[in-house]
């Protein structure tokens, strides 16, 4: 209702969320009180009502992979590898919190944790997948663990809360996740307590300037407490730069959320149109892509920690391990002459350089620096 200025007209958004909220707990206490059958019969009754057929029928057989989360693509939207063939699976019956954009012009609460939640547990893991049914694209149960002793990931994020069933696209296991959801909704755990999410403060675009302000004000000033600082890696963007490409980490602190864009110091990888550039881009995402990882700042002065293009600056660690050091091995990034490396990082590079990998097919001299 364009240009309403009622209060009524104002208020209007709220009461629709109240509203709302009220007939989920109604809902949530009569489904807690359904026994198991009597839920089963009335999610078979609604498809028998909207399209003639129930897909949880007895004679339904489901097809079954084992494989690896490689790649999150959305909420609810994973890519699982089962050898060399990869498979895109969407968790059935859950709805999530939307994240903007599509024409929500502001992203629903809880989003961005619920994104992280599936991330945290799913990226990297063993699953078992249970594939239910197929509209347009395929649709099944997630379990983590062994086949004795699993977790359905939909029940995680349910009770977590950070996301809720959807009646439109019911899995073999509604039912577990409706009990779940029924008591998340009745003990108003995160996205039903109706509390505010944690604030995300995003630097991950901003200029030098802006950058350089948050950071005095807010929380790099703190972190030469710590040797390291930890992370998660949202995602590894190429640019149009010839110098580097672009790290976007998550850091939690202090109750809120930081994203900033990062670089790794003192190391170069060929881009753009160089020799061997896509095949340095894909070792980097694959050595980082939606992984946890320690960060080392350069936090010596503040100009060593932010670049010209807001950039922060250091060096990741996963597993204990630089990320920098498959890359140097591979032959496909060197080390910036100048600065003391360490041992590891030089014997790295040696080691491809001997070898005369990649970019270093045409070197003669190996280059050490053990200092």
């Amino acid at each position: 209702m364009a240009g309403c200025t009622n209060a009524r007209c104002k208020g209007s958004g709220s009461v629709r969320s109240t509203q709302e909220r009220e007939f989920r707990e109604r809902r949530a206490i009569r489904l807690y009180m359904m026994t198991i059958n009597e839920k089963r019969e009335l999610t078979n009754a609604y498809y028998e009502a909207k399209e003639g057929r129930s897909i949880v029928g007895k004679d339904y057989e489901a097809q079954y992979l084992i494989g690896t989360v490689v790649n999150i693509v959305s909420r609810d939207h994973i890519i699982v590898a089962v050898a060399e063939q990869e498979y895109e699976v969407y968790l059935s019956s859950i709805r999530f919190p939307k994240l903007g954009g599509d024409g929500v012009l502001e992203p629903e609460a809880y989003a961005d944790e619920a994104k992280d939640f599936v991330r945290a547990h799913l990226i990297g893991r063993q699953v078992h997948v249970q594939l239910e049914y197929s509209r347009k694209s395929r649709y099944g149960s997630v379990f983590l663990g062994s086949a004795l002793d699993s977790r359905n990931v939909s029940e995680l994020v349910v009770d977590t809360v950070l996301g809720r069933n959807d009646i439109e696209v019911t899995s073999n296991y509604y039912d577990a996740c409706c009990t779940v959801e029924s008591s998340a909704i009745l003990n108003k755990k995160a996205m039903h307590s109706g509390v505010d999410p944690p604030v995300i403060i995003d630097l991950s675009n901003a200029t030098w300037k802006e950058v350089g302000k948050a950071c005095d004000n807010i929380f790099v000033w703190a972190f030469d407490e710590y040797e390291k600082v930890e992370g998660f890696v949202e995602s590894v963007i190429r640019t149009n730069s010839d110098t580097k490409d672009k790290i976007i980490l998550l850091i939690q602190r202090n109750k809120k959320t930081w994203k900033i864009a990062f670089s790794l110091y003192h190391i170069t990888w060929p881009r753009g149109e160089e020799p061997y550039a896509d095949e340095a881009f894909e070792l980097l995402r694959q050595t980082l892509f939606h992984k946890r990882v320690e960060i080392e700042f350069v936090v010596q002065v503040l100009l060593e920690t932010i670049d010209s293009d807001g950039y922060f600056m250091g060096a990741l660690l996963e597993s204990n391990t630089h990320v920098a050091i498959p890359l140097l091995k591979a032959g496909l990034a060197k080390l910036e002459p100048g600065p003391s490396y360490h041992v590891e990082f030089c014997r790295a590079q040696d080691s491809a350089i001997t070898k005369k990998l990649k970019i270093w097919e045409n070197n003669v001299e190996p280059y050490r620096n053990y200092n």
